[in-house]
């Protein structure tokens, strides 16, 4: 789909970044044959390539050319998300082809996708008409004067786009402040600035060290870096410079350090590697932890907090009387997951789950709620609760502090962020180590008796999710979870244990949420609203009805059963009841609320005008029948009707769950160890947090319902095998 310039230039969070990746790809063509240059051609013969950054990565056009013409065109992106940027990576390849050059329209909700097209494709062109392509040096952008210039592009918050204000001296970038961060939800902005404060301290410095705006985006801030880059690049277009001048290489180490002697490697560091690394260091080992992201905590941070069963303060608290009986809860698990989940595991998390809640207040910097608290489970059994440091700051303050302890127990413990694994080290069949990448280029060989994988899941990697839970999810968490735990392990000849378990689904929003502030929150919150709305007719990503209600709750905690997306039908009366009687409901969101003011029964009389915003960011589609709606979705339809009407037109909203993580993994044993396919442990290898959490849940169902299974899953196979590695192979 075509849009105009001005729309592409407000959809920056649903795709990527400008910043060009100009390597010598682009002057070094590959060609597959190079028949003799024409003298009188454009170009000599063959197929060339150029890069620029996405997304997620690396955006590749290759071209193939005859003398005068673009004969074909092939537009890659492997990380970019499915739905979205990849999604129009086809047509945008058939919109250079059809213009035979870069000047291409994009598409919809892919603005940063389509501009990497056009970068990638400009420096493919260069390249087959022999013109050599030198980033400008920095030095080149005298041209903008002194002074203090802002900017903002929407990013990952919903409430407002994000603002900088950049200053230039002597044709530098001096400084960069934020103006305006773009709140993730009035309710939860607190909960994201952590992530976004590493943007601010680690990626404004890199960019005005380097000068450059082809620094790497930071891990697990990957949207709001992409999206600051793009300001920066606007406001040097806007301010007389090129932003083409500010794109040069930045220069990665070639070394590597080998690091040795450490009882134990921690890989990952939210919750469960967090909890693993404090368990192990208080037990003696020497720990040597690896986070990928630029803060540690992960998704452990934007949870509200862990189950844990009968925790002996709380119990206290309650007269002394427990929150369940045990054995009671057992047997509902084991009935819920029919039996498939692990029994031994099951009352492996039951048994230690609330010690390990009273190990973290006596022992580190958490604290937790007095009360414990039921979630939406039918029992309504008092199961979890929150936490945040000592003060009640944080969660990301008590686990920086509780690491920052636990390192302190010996000497020789260290922990680093920006360092992303690679491979498992193995000499003679046995796992020595872990291989990883530091974001300034360095490889790290770290080598330890044992190592703990609690890399999160998998939801990062699209591959990974649509091969075991059938799409690529829209996420509220971060990403960098990216299933090296399973693909190591199977190298291992460890064993999958439901890895098909459902996401973890709490929300559900717009597919593209609306995040420019050219829109009021009011209009964006109506159509919130009726993506919401259950009064409607629902159907999932195949085409069958949808019934979307959750214990009476809405649909936020199933819409993950529809598929990738799920669908609201409005019949053309509904929809002119709408315009003249009001909202029946009014549904806002319990993250990503973007506000909005409406009193239900209110005449919603600019409904035309929301549709066609709607429209703009493909979240709406109007046809003219079931089988015209089917045809633009490319599904077959199978109702009849749309709660009775049969004719008239039809008024879709595209809706997608939004999820923390995946819930399915690897098979381990009661010690925590990775199990192989025969059943035989892998000693020195544990496998904790989401990367088995397949084992206390049902292949291809939700996860259990107790509330905060996960986040404590976490934090007791972590605290049990950092105590297990460290008693193994400590000393």
């Amino acid at each position: 789909m075509k849009k105009s310039f001005a729309i592409l230039l407000t959809l920056a969070l649903l795709v990527s970044t400008l910043a060009l990746s100009l390597t010598g790809c682009a002057n070094q063509p590959a060609k597959e044959e190079t028949p003799p240059a024409q003298e009188t051609g454009i170009y000599t013969p063959g197929t060339y390539t150029g890069e620029a950054q996405g997304f997620g990565g690396t955006v590749t056009v290759s071209i193939t050319v005859d003398a005068n013409n673009i004969l074909d065109v092939k537009a890659e992106g492997p990380n970019e998300t499915e739905t979205v940027g990849g999604a129009a990576l086809e047509p945008l390849a058939q919109q250079v082809k059809d213009a035979q050059g870069a000047e291409i329209d994009g598409v919809t909700g892919a603005t940063f996708t389509s501009d990497a097209v056009k970068a990638a494709t400009t420096l493919a062109i260069a390249a087959a008409k022999g013109e050599k392509v030198e980033p400008t040096p920095a030095a080149a952008a005298v041209t903008i004067p002194d002074g203090t210039y802002t900017g903002k592009t929407a990013s990952f918050g919903v409430m407002k786009e994000m603002e900088l204000a950049v200053t230039f001296k002597d044709g530098k970038i001096e400084k960069i402040e934020t103006v305006c961060a773009g709140s993730a939800t009035q309710a939860n902005e607190d909960e994201y600035s952590p992530i976004y404060a590493t943007v601010e301290e680690k990626l404004f410095p890199r960019i005005i060290e380097s000068q450059s705006l082809s620094v790497d985006a930071i891990t697990g801030a990957t949207v709001s870096s992409n999206a600051a880059k793009k300001i920066i690049a606007d406001v040097i277009d806007a301010n007389g410079g090129n932003s083409a001048d500010w794109r040069k290489d930045v220069e990665k180490s070639s070394k590597t350090e080998v690091l040795k002697d450490y009882d134990v490697i921690v890989v990952g560091l939210g919750a469960s590697g967090v909890a693993s690394y404090l368990s192990a260091a208080e037990n003696g080992a020497a720990v040597f932890g690896m986070e990928a992201a630029a803060k540690i905590g992960g998704n452990g941070t934007n949870t509200a907090g862990p189950m844990a069963v009968n925790p002996a303060r709380q119990v206290a608290l309650n007269g002394g009387e427990k929150f369940v009986d045990e054995s009671e809860l057992l047997q509902a698990w084991m009935e819920y997951t029919d039996n498939d989940a692990k029994e031994e595991i099951v009352k492996l998390f039951i048994d230690e789950s609330g010690k390990t809640l009273g190990w973290l207040e006596e022992n580190w910097d958490f604290q937790a709620g007095d009360a414990m608290r039921a979630f939406y489970d039918s029992h309504h059994w008092k199961l979890w609760t929150f936490y945040a440091d000592k003060t009640n700051t944080s969660k990301d303050l008590a686990y920086n502090n509780s690491m920052e302890k636990a390192k302190a127990m010996n000497p020789k413990n260290e922990y680093m962020t920006e360092l992303t694994a690679t491979d498992l080290l193995v000499e003679g069949g046995k796992v020595v180590g872990v291989k990883a990448v530091a974001q300034d280029g360095t490889t790290y060989e770290v080598y330890g008796d044992s190592v703990i994988l609690a890399t999160g899941g998998y939801i990062g990697n699209g591959e990974m999710t649509k091969k075991y839970t059938g799409a690529v999810w829209h996420t509220k968490g971060m990403t960098q979870c990216d299933g090296f735990a399973i693909r190591e392990a199977l190298e291992l000849g460890g064993a999958l244990y439901n890895p098909d378990v459902a996401v973890e689904d709490h929300i559900a929003q717009l597919d593209n949420i609306i995040r420019s502030d050219d829109y009021s929150n009011n209009d964006k919150s109506i159509l919130t609203s009726l993506v919401l709305d259950l009064n409607y007719q629902m159907i999932d990503s195949r085409g069958d009805a949808f019934d979307a209600n959750y214990n009476g709750l809405g649909i936020a905690f199933n819409a993950w059963e529809a598929g990738a997306n799920y669908y609201v039908l409005i019949n053309e009366d509904e929809y002119n009841a709408i315009k003249t009687n009001g909202l029946i409901s009014f549904n806002a969101p319990m993250f990503f609320n973007q506000g909005g003011e409406y009193a239900e029964g209110t005449p919603v009389e600019n409904l035309d005008e929301i549709m066609e915003m709607g429209k703009a960011f493909n979240d709406v589609i109007v046809a003219d029948s079931l089988d015209d709606l089917g045809s633009q979705l490319g599904i077959k339809i199978n109702l009849d009707d749309v709660h009775g009407q049969t004719s008239g037109k039809i008024y879709c909203i595209k809706g997608a769950a939004y999820v923390y993580s995946t819930c399915g993994g690897l098979d381990i044993d009661t010690n925590i160890n990775l199990l192989k396919e025969d059943g035989t442990p892998v000693e020195n290898v544990y496998i904790v947090g989401n990367d088995s959490l397949g084992t206390l849940n049902e292949s291809n169902k939700a996860y259990v319902t107790y509330g905060g299974a996960a986040q404590g899953w976490a934090l007791t196979s972590g605290r049990l095998a950092g105590a297990n590695a460290a008693a193994k192979y400590a000393g």
